[in-house]
């Protein structure tokens, strides 16, 4: 219970900060919110037995795959491997490693090993904490990310716009959360 009264007093910091950051926005930029590092928490629910928590995560959205492009450091289509609950800013992420298959923009290769972090954690984890962003990917599936480095980690600068499902043959790909933001995007259109 300590842990979770701990972790409501810093997402209301959190929520604190988001909003005094977000009215130093440019009107020039091609999103319509703020980035991912001004994330708010709107809810923090608890479950007798296990903890289980939830986060609202406010991010980016991209008009136009020129922009999401111009905003991402790697463009890659990848092969999930794994999966690591961990903490980055006092935050619960999930760090996740892909294995590149094939890059687009960005200076990794076929055959690189990369991590990424996203808010939230898996819903099998232990204590899991649920963000409504969370892209759950699946071992040996292959996706299209568009990631975003700050600092050391990678992220994903829009979740419901950075992920889509690779298959071969598909001249559209398939993004991975049911999202009404999510750019239409054809393989053509990486390369």
């Amino acid at each position: 219970m300590k842990k979770l009264v701990v972790f409501a007093a810093a997402l209301a910091l959190l929520t604190g900060c988001a909003a005094d950051s977000s009215s130093t926005g440019s009107s020039a930029d091609s999103t319509t919110t703020q980035p991912a590092q001004t994330t708010a928490a709107a809810s923090v629910s608890s479950q007798t037995g296990n903890t289980e928590s939830s986060i609202h995560a406010d991010y980016p959205v991209y008009d136009s795959l020129q922009a999401l492009q111009e905003k991402s450091d790697l463009i890659l289509r990848c092969k999930f491997q794994k999966r690591e609950e961990t903490s980055f800013e006092n935050s619960p992420y999930t760090r996740m490693t892909i294995q590149v298959q094939e890059a687009y923009k960005g200076d990794a290769k076929q055959g690189d090993t990369l991590t990424f972090l996203q808010l939230g954690t898996n819903e099998a984890a232990q204590n899991p904490v649920v963000c409504n962003a969370y892209v759950s990917m699946q071992p040996d599936q292959e996706y299209v990310l568009f990631l975003t480095k700050s600092g050391e980690e990678y992220f994903m600068p829009s979740p419901a716009q950075s992920c889509y499902l690779w298959a071969e043959g598909d001249k559209t790909l398939s993004p991975v959360l049911d999202s009404s933001v999510a750019l239409s995007i054809k393989a053509e259109d990486l390369k």
